[in-house]
């Protein structure tokens, strides 16, 4: 992409960012918009979440102003539960500096950013501050604690089944395929309204593009990135995923997948083909930690359904 696009692009977003700063606050300089049992949102929590979200993924910018606001709103319902919920059980929102200064590497990592400089100096341009992000990072890495805490008896790990997949997945030289993947998680509340949602979700990837949806309906954790899950190894898919990422061609979609904790559909990116070297105790230790992971996440969205079902929240 060349620079004069690049500049254009987000000459494009800024603009649309001050347009809708200037909307909402014009309508009032503070007002309730929502309660989650205690906790208030504003207004103005709702613009700085919007420009957190499009911060993430530029794509959003480009979405119509209603639907900005309705998504900006549930990510800090989603936020304050899971706050809530820490609070009651560990008392305050304290984490290890190293685990934080790790997942803000991430964070900027996967923004194509090369330093935290480089990320403070970003998020600049969106009235955000780094301050601001470590705080839901905070939120994020207790949330996941008190998943693993409440779960990890339940954990199902066939180690013995895991072997065999990290030896499939090499072929004869000794070469590993790995996709790159994008994905849609949603469910639904009854599986008659399935077809009319995924229709839904279809004609909005159209229309949008696959990140901007990811961004509206995904229920997973890769939704604030647009949904980008990055490259998977063969080994890390069930073979039913297999099947349907094998079906398609780089750039298309999947037909939508039925698995445990809801309804999946996957955008191929990339196919890439990479030498390893014969470590088979690494590759197994990687595909229990990305099985372990994959266990953990359904529980999260289990765990956080029941919370949700339980919260007293209130549309002003």
């Amino acid at each position: 992409m060349s620079k004069i696009k690049i500049k254009l692009i987000f000459l494009v977003n800024l603009l649309f960012l001050i347009f809708f700063n200037s909307i909402l606050q014009a309508e009032s300089k503070f007002f309730i918009v929502t309660k989650v049992d205690n906790e208030i949102i504003t207004n103005i929590d709702i613009v700085q979440e919007a420009n957190y979200l499009i911060a993430l993924n530029n794509d959003l910018a480009k979405i119509d102003r209603q639907s900005l606001i309705n998504l900006a709103r549930e990510s800090l319902i989603r936020e304050k539960i899971k706050k809530n919920e820490i609070i009651k059980m560990n008392g305050s929102i304290k984490v290890n500096e190293n685990i934080l200064e790790s997942l803000i590497g991430t964070y900027y990592k996967k923004l194509k950013l090369n330093s935290l400089n480089d990320f403070e100096n970003y998020l600049a341009r969106y009235n955000i501050k780094l301050q601001d992000i470590k705080e839901k990072i905070k939120i994020e890495i207790l949330w996941n604690q008190r998943i693993y805490y409440n779960y990890k008896s339940l954990l199902n790990i066939n180690t013995e089944e895991l072997k065999k997949k990290v030896e499939n997945n090499k072929n004869n030289n000794n070469e590993i395929i790995k996709y790159l993947l994008s994905e849609i998680l949603f469910t639904v509340d009854n599986k008659k309204d399935f077809k009319k949602k995924n229709n839904e979700i279809r004609e909005k990837i159209i229309k949008n593009g696959f990140k901007t949806s990811a961004n509206i309906y995904s229920i997973a954790s890769t939704a604030k990135f647009g949904g980008r899950i990055g490259l998977m190894k063969k080994n890390q898919l069930s073979q039913k995923i297999i099947s349907e990422i094998e079906s398609i061609k780089i750039g298309e979609l999947t037909k939508t997948i039925d698995v445990a904790n809801g309804f999946l559909i996957l955008k191929l990116e990339d196919i890439v083909t990479e030498k390893v070297e014969k470590d088979l105790k690494t590759e197994l230790e990687n595909l229990i930690k990305f099985e372990t992971d994959r266990q953990l996440n359904q529980f999260s969205i289990i765990y956080f359904n029941k919370l949700k079902l339980n919260s007293n929240i209130t549309y002003e």
